[in-house]
């Protein structure tokens, strides 16, 4: 059996490595190989996420950063609203980099993967193959527009910046995220002396401007001694959710199927939940000796309700601190206090981001 996979990015890479895992041929059909190598990128794994990878045996604690403890502030006080603190880890940092060329030479060594570079997007041609099923990772081909093209749609006017800092040696494992009136900013570290920053700009004025971005990093990074502040990465914000997740024996997966804000660094852990409940779907499959008829119906089933939900929680975080910021809503600190003194509140909310609903 052979499975198509279209595209390049991190999600088509990591689809292919659990496939061919399984003793599946695959075919990956891209027409950029350098677009998904970001730089300045992060990844936040959850330790769900991780243990998958782990069993996968596409990815490892040893090329992570252990982030024991999160704070989260009120524009510029010094005082945290709320923090979460679990006995043993909230969650692990990776360059997006290292991820991807990892699992690229892994399976550029398995004799099982094919790859080919398409001139041009043919992606339509593939549904008169006789391949038994196409995973399609691409968010703007002809295929995904023309029957994946029903979304719920939201633009949040506002655009992501990342860069690394690198500062002066220090215990450097609690994530920090600061809600400014420009937007949100997460210091995520990713070594003692290294830290991701991520700036969900806002402010109209702001964006573009990217010495005064630089200069705003630096107001909020105080507790760093910054000796470098690489160049700026940045990506539009948008929330965007599909209605249906396949069409005939094509499955849309990853970022063509949800994406959202990234304000809680949770999207690339959506995708992995969804690639562990594909994988066990094919997986009962190919142990009962079965074709894959079914799999993409009962995978919709089982993962779009629970992907918008997901979705929507973030979406009210980003509504709820922007809100507060821009109208200092009454009782808002009140209500923040005595989340953070509620240790049951606490641990759902580490459940939902550890294991999504």
């Amino acid at each position: 059996m052979t499975i198509c996979v279209l595209g390049k990015n991190l999600t088509a890479l990591l689809v292919s490595k659990i496939l061919v895992n399984k003793g599946l041929n695959v075919d990956i059909f891209f027409r950029d190989k350098n677009k998904e190598r970001k730089n300045s990128r992060t990844i936040g794994l959850s330790n769900n996420s991780l243990d998958f990878l782990e069993k996968e045996k596409i990815f490892t604690k040893k090329y992570c950063w252990s982030i024991k403890k999160i704070n989260l502030y009120k524009g510029k006080e010094t005082k945290k609203f709320l923090s979460f603190n679990p006995t043993n880890n909230c969650f692990f940092i990776t360059y997006y980099s290292k991820l991807y060329n990892l699992i690229e030479s892994n399976l550029k060594k398995n004799n099982l993967i094919k790859f080919y570079k398409k001139k041009q997007d043919n992606s339509l041609k593939f549904l008169n193959h006789n391949y038994e099923l196409i995973i399609n990772t691409e968010t703007n081909n002809k295929l995904s527009k023309k029957y994946f093209n029903k979304q719920i749609k939201k633009d949040y006017k506002s655009t992501a910046y990342t860069t690394i800092i690198t500062h002066s040696k220090l215990l450097n494992n609690v994530a920090e995220q600061y809600f400014t009136i420009y937007g949100p900013i997460a210091f995520l570290p990713i070594s003692n002396h290294k830290t991701s920053v991520v700036f969900s700009i806002l402010n109209k004025n702001l964006i573009g401007a990217e010495n005064k971005i630089a200069m705003v990093i630096k107001e909020f990074a105080n507790k760093y001694k910054i000796k470098n502040v690489d160049a700026l990465e940045k990506f539009p914000i948008n929330l965007s959710l599909s209605r249906n997740y396949y069409h005939k024996n094509v499955l849309s997966f990853g970022d063509a199927i949800h994406k959202i804000h990234p304000l809680a660094g949770q999207g690339f852990n959506m995708t992995i939940r969804d690639a562990s409940k594909l994988s066990s779907m094919i997986q009962d499959k190919l142990d009962l000796g079965l074709t894959l008829d079914g799999v993409l119906k009962n995978f919709e089933s089982s993962r779009k309700d629970n992907n918008f939900l997901f979705a929507l929680g973030i979406d009210f975080i980003h509504e709820f601190f922007k809100l507060s910021n821009k109208y200092d809503i009454k009782y808002t600190d009140r209500f923040l206090n005595y989340l953070d003194k509620n240790n049951s509140i606490k641990n759902k909310l580490q459940n939902f981001a550890n294991l999504g609903f």
